[in-house]
């Protein structure tokens, strides 16, 4: 799909300032922070017989009800397809190590909530080791896509849905007496966003724990070793500038993470299995979308852009009314 095509995404839910389709989002209620970080709601239309392969790329598990047309992915278990219609499918992505491939077709609409680092594991979820670059749908929260029916139907706005869903959460949450996610994990993910340039050892030092006990908490919560989510995160925020859902400004900054523009173009082949000019000049319309999150979530934790602030990338005059 060339750029040309990606401008035919009729995308009800935003844009950059470059027309690429972006997702609706927000922060969710105060009372689910401790476990969420971020609402997106991505709903657009390709033209008939048009078929999207592009990509993926989250660093957290998410929850995400998909709606309409068939949606594949190339996962560790291989190539799934979920063709959810318009009662929907509620699924549950774990954290990736790189780029997943992704096929989207015809019209989709996708509502994803974002854990904060650690939460899965307090909220009975697996150990995310054994979720990395898996896609798994659970019975157990069938739920969920229930609740937008009953009490947000999908002619609703956005903001509906995702009062209904979090109440759904929220009850959850009251129900099993949910603990906080371990400090430890929370302080690691404030550091890979606001400069995972740090190496692991200066973060042992500071925040006054071993190698050894960092290792296994990260492992298990974040599904990957802290040398890896570190590499994995200076990548997310490299492609997120040369996607566009980065502030302009930022994009030299990023680039002096790595030593030379070998280096570069090495990490980028590896993480998204694309040279960085050929991430820049294609057209990945849904890798935007993932990318997109990391970085409001970077640019809160540096305090550079408010939550009920539009990220500078976008187009003002196509944001959705909720």
């Amino acid at each position: 799909m060339g750029a040309q095509s990606q401008a035919q995404v009729e995308s009800q839910t935003g844009r950059t300032r470059g027309g690429a389709p972006l997702a609706w989002s927000r922060a969710p209620a105060e009372r689910l922070r401790p476990w969420f970080y971020w609402w997106s709601v991505s709903e657009g239309e390709l033209p008939p017989g048009v078929r999207v392969k592009c990509g993926m790329f989250v660093d957290h598990s998410c929850l995400r009800i998909i709606y309409r047309d068939p949606w594949t992915a190339d996962t560790l278990d291989g190539q799934q397809v979920w063709d959810p219609g318009a009662e929907g499918k509620a699924l549950y992505f774990g954290p990736q190590s790189r780029c997943m491939p992704l096929a989207i077709e015809g019209r989709y609409i996708a509502i994803t909530l974002h854990f904060t680092a650690g939460a899965p594991s307090v909220l009975g979820g697996p150990p995310q080791s054994e979720m990395l670059d898996r896609i798994v749908e659970f019975d157990s929260i069938a739920e969920v896509t229930k609740a937008v029916h009953r009490h947000a139907p999908l002619d609703e706005p956005y903001e509906n849905w995702i009062i209904a869903l979090e109440k759904v959460l929220g009850s959850y949450i009251d129900q099993i007496d949910a603990a906080e996610p371990d400090p430890l994990s929370l302080a690691f993910e404030r550091q890979a966003l606001v400069n995972p340039h740090l190496p692991v050892e200066d973060f042992c030092r500071r925040a006054g724990v071993g190698r050894r006990t960092l290792e296994r908490i990260i492992k298990r919560d974040f599904g990957v070793t802290p040398k890896f989510a570190m590499r994995r995160a200076r990548a997310m925020d490299m492609g997120a500038a040369l996607l566009g859902v980065a502030r302009e400004e930022d994009e030299a900054g990023l680039a002096l993470r790595y030593t030379d523009q070998s280096h570069l173009i090495r990490e980028i082949k590896s993480f998204f299995d694309l040279r960085p000019k050929d991430l820049k000049t294609g057209a990945h319309p849904f890798l935007r979308l993932s990318l997109e999150v990391r970085q409001r979530c970077r640019l809160d934790a540096l305090k550079q852009l408010h939550p009920d602030e539009i990220g500078p990338w976008r187009d003002p005059g196509s944001e959705p009314v909720t």
